[in-house]
């Protein structure tokens, strides 16, 4: 594991786990500051549990989650299917309860670095959906008229994305550079995107990229030189200026350089996510921003 102070996260699996790490110097502007956002005083929401985010730059962690009378923080990453809690202890799986929902996780060892005793993935959402807006997360039974009617809540400001499912993976459609359009997947647990680069786009160093088996690649960090765009369904396009991102790999393959201009090896990271409040709806595969001022 990486002990390098930017963790980079790219997908965690049933059965491998691969983390980037990248050593950069600083200053190094990673940690975008989220839209804050009210909701409508006047429509009061369905019943839903909040969860406190906190957000550490490269990485969210759900606290509050509680097990046998200890109080624990959990790294949020939608690149992974499964949740699971990591311990020394025998026991196979544990029951753990945040805000009144109880659910159990299973221990798997020799996963997580010692920072994060556990993680919450896709599946601690299935049959829900969620808004998530800075340090709080709501989230909401898949029957609610909340996950219905999203916009009835949250203003026609609401965009609902351009999105896929592969697998037990939601993508969203970009288009960078311009012209250009692909499905990235997103990805809570990635501190930064992965994307093409475009024409011009300033290089801002070459980062050491580590992942399982003590490989050692080079990325190249660079800065988008003109607009990014997430795609709506209703065709707008949601622009992000100046987004940091890492080239030369993708999520599929480090290995062989062809295989990163194949659609839907990229993903879109925190320093895009964070910058928008996010509805997603797991139930019915939608995701949906609102739509701000960049």
């Amino acid at each position: 594991m990486s002990k390098c102070s930017l963790y980079q996260k790219v997908s965690v699996g049933l059965f491998s786990f691969f983390c980037l790490g990248a050593c950069v110097p600083s200053p190094l502007r990673i940690h975008q500051t989220p839209v804050s956002y009210q909701f409508p005083t006047s429509k009061p929401l369905p019943p839903h549990i909040s969860i406190s985010v906190v957000d550490k730059g490269t990485h969210l962690l759900f606290t509050g989650i509680e097990s046998e009378g200890k109080t624990f923080s959990f790294f949020w990453d939608t690149g992974s299917e499964l949740s699971f809690y990591e311990s020394t202890s025998p026991e196979e799986e544990k029951e753990f309860q945040l805000n009144g929902l109880k659910f159990t996780l299973k221990n798997k060892k020799g996963i997580l670095p010692e920072s994060f005793p556990g993680l919450l993935g896709l599946d601690f959402f299935q049959g829900t959906c969620i808004f998530w807006f800075g340090e709080e997360l709501k989230r909401f039974t898949k029957d609610s008229p909340f996950c219905d009617h999203p916009d009835a809540y949250l203003s026609t400001d609401l965009k609902i994305l351009n999105t896929k499912k592969k697998g037990d993976y939601y993508y969203v459609q970009f288009e960078y550079p311009e012209g250009y359009r692909s499905f990235a997947m997103v990805d809570t647990g990635s501190s930064l995107t992965m994307i093409p680069p475009g024409f011009n786009d300033p290089i801002l160093g070459e980062k050491k990229v580590f992942f399982p088996g003590n490989r050692i690649l080079p990325a190249k960090l660079q800065e988008t030189s003109s607009e990014l765009f997430l795609i709506a369904k209703s065709g707008i396009r949601e622009e992000y200026k100046q987004v940091q991102f890492l080239s030369g790999i993708s999520l599929e393959n480090f290995l062989l350089p062809g295989d990163k201009d194949k659609e839907e090896v990229w993903s879109i990271g925190l320093n895009v996510l964070r910058t928008r409040p996010l509805f997603w709806d797991f139930s019915r595969n939608r995701i949906g921003i609102v739509r701000t001022k960049n």
